[in-house]
């Protein structure tokens, strides 16, 4: 009988690989400026021509908080079925009075745009089609 030996040598390379592939995937999708050296580009720390800092965390690690995140959404959906406007997640753990925004990333611009408006004090008034 044959035993499956973890590989953890393979296996953290692998997690590796992964984690700076969503690094460089998220720094992207951000559309954040890329730094000229490969090495700067796979890490956060290097992103230093950016006005934000961000670290990003892929696996297992972040799946709780995505299905939440999922959970939340369906729940939003279904209450409020036809609204377009970009989803937001808030997360406030007790104890604190602080909290977490999260959104698509794939929302990122539409969410800018909705937030600015929102802190000018423009208020959202759904358009009716016109029969």
């Amino acid at each position: 009988m044959t035993t499956n030996k973890i590989d953890y040598k393979r296996q953290g390379s692998r997690n590796k690989r992964k984690g700076r592939r969503k690094q460089l995937e998220a720094l992207r999708q951000l559309q954040m400026p890329e730094p000229k050296l490969h090495h700067l580009r796979v890490h956060e720390e290097g992103w230093k021509d950016a006005f934000i800092r961000v670290e990003v965390k892929a696996g297992k690690q972040v799946q709780t908080l995505w299905n939440r995140y999922l959970k939340a959404k369906e729940q939003n959906d279904a209450n409020l079925p036809n609204d377009d406007r970009p989803f937001v997640f808030v997360a406030k753990p007790d104890g604190t009075s602080e909290g977490l925004v999260c959104f698509n990333i794939k929302d990122l611009d539409e969410f800018c745009m909705a937030y600015q408006l929102h802190i000018k004090g423009i208020k959202y008034t759904k358009l009716q089609e016109e029969e």
